[in-house]
């Protein structure tokens, strides 16, 4: 069984300056290779779709993965999720080339690991059902999260137009499993304090 994995890249960091978040280095590497990394970490042979800007990532990186984009640009995560949903083989036509999990992360995460994205990967195989994990305000962890594929897209069809909608829109009426996680591994950063904290944790004279 093979697996599929969404990272976002698309938003306009309005509140990190307009920096694009994915290309900031954190540790040494920008924070879409780490996450990039996690992926092959955690499902070697993942299809990966960033959907938005691949900027961040190495040309070798970008020759393992498929770009796409949001139309129009800035349409927001659920377009984007819905954008890369619609460049991925369907069954009908290419069974050999679905996956039954589709991941789906956010791209300003530096600090996920594979051993978190394996545990949401083998939830949602085990439950059918999409698996996440809850941030460090306890709140369910959206945009790092595991799909069954086929509920993924038929979500996306019962929602209909997907711009500027709330990603959460997906979740409306399901019951995700809780992957239980330290919420710094599943931080984000839209300030340029909270990516001093992902930094001083990674720091070998950190807390």
């Amino acid at each position: 069984m093979t697996v599929n994995a969404i990272i976002l890249t698309g938003g306009r960091s309005r509140r990190f300056d307009g920096i694009h978040k994915p290309g900031v280095e954190v540790d040494g590497r920008s924070t879409i290779s780490r996450i990039l990394q996690s992926i092959r970490g955690a499902a070697a042979d993942a299809e990966v779709w960033v959907a938005g800007p691949a900027d961040g990532l190495s040309a070798a990186e970008q020759k393992g993965v498929r770009v796409v984009r949001e139309e129009p640009e800035f349409a927001g995560p659920l377009a984007g999720i819905a954008a890369a949903v619609a460049a991925m083989p369907t069954e009908a036509d290419f069974p050999s080339e679905t996956a039954d999990v589709t991941l789906v992360l956010a791209g300003d995460m530096p600090l996920i690991t594979a051993g978190h994205l394996g545990e949401l990967i083998s939830a949602c195989r085990a439950t059918g059902r999409p698996a996440t994990g809850a941030d460090d305000r306890g709140k369910t962890q959206f945009l790092c999260a595991a799909w069954p594929t086929r509920l993924l897209r038929a979500r996306l069809t019962e929602i209909g137009d997907p711009m500027d909608g709330a990603v959460k829109l997906l979740f409306a009426g399901l019951e995700p499993v809780a992957v239980a996680v330290d919420p710094e591994v599943v931080s984000d950063f839209d300030t340029a304090a909270e990516l001093e904290a992902i930094r001083t944790r990674l720091s070998p004279d950190g807390p």
